[in-house]
């Protein structure tokens, strides 16, 4: 996951930097970044979870839960909620809490919004500094379930 966050990092850099002032240029960045932000927060989700049950699971029970987990898509904040409340109800409760403060929730949710649309034709405004704020929040919040897993 640290890979592909330093990638992302990198490509929001050369986004602001390539695109200064050319709107049709950032908006074409703030799509292919929203995509790229999508697969991160599916990949997080698959990590952190992966190496959990990887760590405390018998070989049998993780690689169920593993195969499980690699059927993860696009997941929004009320799939990744019931994911979560899958291993502990508690995790489940406090990430929930989490997500409704500072607009964490509504990240998760527009990018895979976001991504939906961009995937299938549709026009969308999102913009490459929402497409930003939203990656720190993601940031924030995979880090929070890292930190329930005791990563």
């Amino acid at each position: 996951m640290s890979r592909q966050l330093q990638r992302l990092d990198s490509l929001f850099k050369r986004a602001a930097d390539a695109s200064n002032g050319d709107f049709d240029l950032q908006s074409h960045w703030a799509r292919y970044l929203c995509v790229l932000v999508s697969g991160f927060v599916e990949n997080g989700v698959k990590e952190i979870y992966t190496e959990f049950v990887s760590r405390g699971a018998s070989k049998p029970v993780a690689d169920y839960a593993i195969a499980f987990l690699s059927t993860i898509q696009n997941p929004k904040a009320e799939k990744i909620l019931t994911i979560t409340g899958s291993f502990k109800k508690e995790w489940r409760e406090d990430l929930a809490k989490y997500l409704e403060e500072d607009g964490r929730k509504d990240a998760v949710d527009s990018i895979m919004t976001n991504r939906h649309q961009i995937a299938h034709g549709k026009d969308v405004s999102i913009t490459l500094a929402r497409v930003q704020g939203f990656f720190r929040k993601i940031i924030d919040i995979l880090g929070f379930m890292e930190q329930q897993c005791g990563a």
